[in-house]
């Protein structure tokens, strides 16, 4: 893996960092959805409130969830979209979103659920031994921290806070006695 990527659209750079600022940190819905795998998921949702602290969205269902980003230019109303990569998405019986299990591909250690909310396809990446079948409604959640917002024109809103991994390069990644070597 190289230490930095160019990611093109058209002929259009779109954003250019390390692998893990572009996976932690996306410019734009674009990339967001083009590193990774499986892709990111996203979600239409809707301001509820922005302030310095980030921004509260209503997610489908109705319930709440403030997502920590630059939240001082949202307006109550505004149409956003949340997107959320795969493995960080929790199975929780209490959690805000809630779908039906459309395919499972138990993978081993891990189970890939793709479910089906609003007419919306989304990926969770779980446990290999979850016991869900085809058919079953779930609840998950998500870690606010992990989440992005896309504005409409498909900006990310900065995030409040950098990924401790987000600078890492190929150097970073040797062993202390490899690397004084």
């Amino acid at each position: 893996m190289a230490d930095k990527i160019v990611v093109l659209q058209g002929g259009v750079v779109e954003q250019v960092g390390s692998p893990m600022e572009l996976y932690h940190h996306p410019r734009n819905r674009f990339v967001a959805g083009f590193i990774g795998s499986p892709k990111m998921n996203f979600l239409k949702v809707e301001a509820v409130a922005g302030d310095a602290q980030g921004v509260e969205v209503r997610v489908p269902g109705g319930d709440t969830v403030k997502v920590p980003v630059e939240g001082d230019e949202v307006v109550q109303g505004q149409a956003l979209e949340l997107g959320i990569r795969p493995e960080h998405l929790m199975l929780d019986d209490q959690g805000p979103l809630k779908a039906r299990v459309s395919v499972i591909e138990r993978l081993g250690g891990q189970t890939s659920l793709y479910v089906e909310m609003d007419g919306d396809l989304l990926t969770l990446m779980v446990d290999g031994d979850v016991t869900h079948r085809v058919g079953d409604e779930i609840r998950f959640g998500f870690e606010p921290g992990r989440a992005h917002l896309f504005g409409e024109q498909g900006l990310a809103l900065a995030s409040l806070k950098r990924h401790p991994l987000a600078s890492l390069t190929r150097q970073d990644n040797r062993a202390a006695s490899t690397a004084e070597a």
